[in-house]
């Protein structure tokens, strides 16, 4: 519904509320008093009994009818006022305060009413600016308004910026979640693995299992044996306000200041009036002492004798997280379609996703065509076991380890839940076995463990209006996950064995980390300048959507060509085929949508299938090049004595990888490759300097990039990369220093475990290549290590550093980073990691 205060023929509009048609509501007001234009409605809410918003409009010519919101918070002491009121507050976003600004002044100092204390200005023409447009109410109902925030002026006449915020307040009844929120701490697991076991002997044995038609009746039959015990066992979790709880003090001083206020306004009594603004002082004091009580609560965790991880953990989080609620603007664009409600946006999203992201890729050379048409006869052969090569069945032993490795993720569309198969009972373990053998026999997986529902976290500094901003995660089903695992180990066992994969792709393998092509790309590079005096260069690729873009039947022709067990082969090629997704939004459901290309975001077996498919792509790369692979991001590094022959040299190495690229429908994006030119003369601006091209794009050196978490400079002196961690460590030390103050006595080691956890991993990340730096980059890590300390365990900033390092037993930064080099060159001995332990023992015996 609509309720709206026209001007009758008169230009210009006038005041309007616009109410969704399924919220209760109904018209309170709908006049102009004085010029002031008032229209309010009131509305049934869940949390509320019911909650009283008006919109008012102020000309400029006019002064503010006062009285009018008195009118309004008498019939509804729960309220909100927006409006236009042309008033300006010196403190508010204006530089100055107008008359009718003494008046909002004089309003806000009564008490009754409130303003949401945001500055941003709300009306701009040319270098004029004011906040004209306010957003008021009573309390506590102001204090739940979230998210204010204005947007670009609507037209080119109105100069006003619409002004938006969110406030949870119940007036329509969000949909139920399609994911169960389960309360697991108050699950009875007894009584879970009884229930669980009654419902799984109701399966008839006899079945034979000789179709994928018996697969999906056998997978469905598990799936709702485990939903039937957890339903039985295990209770939903209820959800909670966000905000802290009121006290019953607090919410009897609220009832009794609004009666005192409304005696005072009706009788003029000043004892009436006195005991208003003495419930109002008391009840000020009593909501501080509720918040303080929370987070009392909250911090005491911090304060054990021992350290309780989860309940820290829980404190820290509370301060220290990046997953927090994604919001959503009002519209979505995408493809000249506009988006407003939440169904329509999830749709656009899946429309996005589907078209641009996960979309099949023309075959546009011969070579695809070839590929296409032997994958094409993989896929269509008849699987039999009768012509499948023999191979090991999987064993209830192989289940059970895997079960106990999982982590507790969150469950997918099939609401299954890691801590269920936890706490599963031996009958589950072994229906599990017999029907993942079962899938692997017939190379057939069930349909609900190849769908996926997609969530959406926005990426920084990101236009939310545009679906790209957006980054996708997947949740599938933590069974089908459960048999990835098994299926991951078993295939990354045959290509050690056989040894597929590049000697120098560290990406997402055991015993291998972002350090190795870090090391090596650094002693390459300080080699060619200390030692031969040679220039040199590195050029680091960005693909475009690299794990989505993989090519299905490239990546099939692929597993064939490498001769894998036939049993592994037949069912990634059930893994990939017939792949669907939907976008939740705010607990809706988009449409489905097919993934036409790509590995499957979120799946355990994802990244090792994508460094299967890009285990060739360094084939062609000539002798003269080095290249360092980390799943993803590609790195090429050269040398020569010349500017000329190194530019040749690389372009050269360019040109191979490009054509790889296109060969198997990757894309570089040459707007985001970036090179690093170390010079051996830093400051000499050389006549024909390092120039490449990437797709027909210039690339030009830069002075410094980011490669692998480590920011590169040109002359590998690390100051860039001690400038990058200072910034990011910043906000730790924040946070350290608020839990160290705001909680009342602080455990010295809960603190260094926090420490250790938050900080110290920033401060030591990529030590091997920072001590071949000189001491003067050891003493600003040590003094970023020292804030660090020192804001843990609460002391001030002439804390000796000595006394510092004795009460918290931690070693001073550099001996720590030189404990773990030994360390790591220890393990690369045990592992027989002959390069990275050549590089290790160099810059040990340099700094010794």
């Amino acid at each position: 519904m609509s309720s709206l205060n026209d001007r009758v023929g008169k230009p210009g509009g006038g005041v309007l509320l616009a109410v969704k048609e399924h919220i209760k509501c109904r018209e309170i007001i709908n006049k102009t008093t004085h010029k002031n234009e008032i229209i309010a409605v009131q509305i049934e809410t869940l949390l509320y009994k019911s909650i009283l918003i008006s919109s008012i409009y102020v000309p400029p010519t006019a002064k503010i009818v006062m009285n009018i919101f008195e009118e309004l918070y008498n019939i509804n002491n729960n309220c909100i006022i927006l409006g236009d009121l042309n008033a300006t507050l010196d403190q508010m976003g204006s530089t100055k305060t107008n008359a009718k600004g003494k008046q909002l002044q004089e309003l806000l100092n009564e008490g009754f009413i409130e303003c949401v204390e945001d500055d941003s200005p709300t009306f701009e023409v040319n270098d004029y600016e004011a906040k004209l447009d306010w957003i008021l109410g009573s309390q506590p109902l102001l204090s739940f308004i979230t998210n204010v925030e204005t947007h670009p002026t609507i037209g080119t006449i109105n100069g006003h910026k619409p002004l938006t915020f969110d406030i949870t307040i119940g007036a329509e009844p969000k949909p139920t979640s399609p994911r169960l929120s389960l309360n697991f701490k108050a699950a009875k697991w007894t009584k879970f693995r009884t229930k669980l076991d009654q419902q799984l002997l109701l399966w008839n044995n006899d079945r034979n299992l000789n179709s994928p038609l018996d697969i999906e009746d056998y997978s469905m039959f598990i799936t709702n044996s485990i939903m039937l015990a957890t339903q039985e066992a295990v209770p939903t979790s209820t959800t909670t306000s966000k905000s802290y709880a009121l006290s019953e003090a607090s919410k009897s001083l609220i009832t009794l200041k609004h009666q005192a206020y409304r005696r005072w306004k009706r009788t003029g009594d000043n004892i009436d009036k006195c005991q208003y603004y003495n419930s109002k002082i008391l009840l000020t004091n009593s909501l501080r002492n509720d918040r303080r009580d929370n987070l009392n609560k909250l911090m005491s965790s911090l304060c054990h004798k021992k350290m309780y991880s989860d309940k820290v953990w829980h404190t820290v989080r509370k301060f220290h997280s990046k997953r927090i609620k994604q919001t959503f603007t009002s519209t979505m664009t995408y493809n000249n379609t506009t988006a407003t409600s939440d169904k329509e946006k999830a749709d656009l999203f899946a429309d996005y996703f589907e078209n641009d992201v996960y979309s099949h890729t023309d075959d546009t050379l011969p070579f695809h065509d070839q590929v296409t048409s032997q994958a094409s006869n993989i896929k269509n052969k008849q699987i039999s076991s009768l012509n499948t090569p023999k191979w090991k069945q999987i064993t209830i032993e192989e289940v059970k380890y895997h079960i106990k490795q999982l982590r507790n993720s969150s469950a997918g569309p099939d609401n299954i839940h890691n801590r269920c198969l936890k706490n599963s009972s031996e009958l589950l373990i072994q229906h599990l076995t017999k029907l993942f053998n079962q899938i692997l026999k017939q190379g057939y997986i069930p349909t609900k463990w190849k769908t996926a529902n997609i969530i959406l976290i926005m990426k920084p500094k990101k236009d939310k209006q545009h679906p790209s901003s957006y980054r996708p995660i997947s949740l599938l089903s933590c069974l089908g996950k459960l048999l990835e695992k098994i299926i991951k180990q078993r295939l990354m066992l045959e290509l050690e064995r056989r040894n597929i994969l590049p000697e120098h792709q560290a990406g997402f393998r055991p015993g291998k980390s972002t350090i190795y092509n870090i090391l090596r790309l650094e002693r390459y590079a300080q080699n060619k300048l200390r030692f031969d005096r040679r220039h040199s260069a590195v050029i680091l690729f960005d693909i475009k959507a690299a794990f989505d873009s993989v090519w299905h039947d490239g990546l099939i022709y692929k597993l064939n060509d490498l001769r894998l067990p036939k049993y592994i082969i037949n069912y990634l090629t059930s893994f990939l085929k017939n792949r669907t997704a939907s976008i939740e939004i705010e607990n809706v459901l988009s449409r489905q949508f097919n993934l036409k290309s790509g590995t499957p975001q979120g799946s355990p077996l994802s990244p090792l299938l994508y460094i299967i498919y890009t285990a060739d792509s360094m084939n062609d790369i000539p002798t003269h090049t080095e290249h360092g692979l980390f799943a993803d991001d590609t790195a090429l590094w050269t040398s020569s004595n010349t500017m000329t022959s190194l530019s040749s040299r690389l372009q050269q190495s360019i040109d191979a990888f490009e054509s790889w690229c296109k060969s198997w429908k990757l894309k570089l994006q040459p707007t985001k490759t970036e090179m690093i030119h170390f010079t051996i003369h830093p400051r000499k601006k050389y006549k024909h300097p390092v120039e490449v091209k990437v797709d027909n794009t210039i690339i030009k050196p830069l002075d410094h990039t980011r490669y692998l978490g480590v920011i590169i400079d040109k002359q590998l002196n690390w100051r860039r990369h001690l400038d990058h961690i200072e910034t990011k460590i910043a906000p730790r030390i924040g946070l350290l220093r608020y839990l160290s103050k705001t909680a009342y006595e602080p455990n010295s080691r809960t603190m260094i475990n926090i420490f250790k956890s938050i900080a110290r991993t920033i401060i030591i990340y990529g030590y091997p290549v920072l001590l071949t730096a000189d001491q003067n980059v050891w003493n600003r890590i040590q003094i970023i290590q020292n804030k660090a300390l020192r804001a843990a365990l609460g002391l001030p900033m002439y804390t000796s550093v000595d006394y510092i390092h004795k009460i918290s037993n931690i070693p001073k930064i550099k001996d720590y980073a030189t404990t773990l080099l030994k360390q790591s060159i220890q393990t690369a001995t045990a592992k027989n990691d002959i390069i990275s332990k050549k590089h290790l023992q160099d810059i040990l015996e340099k700094i010794l």
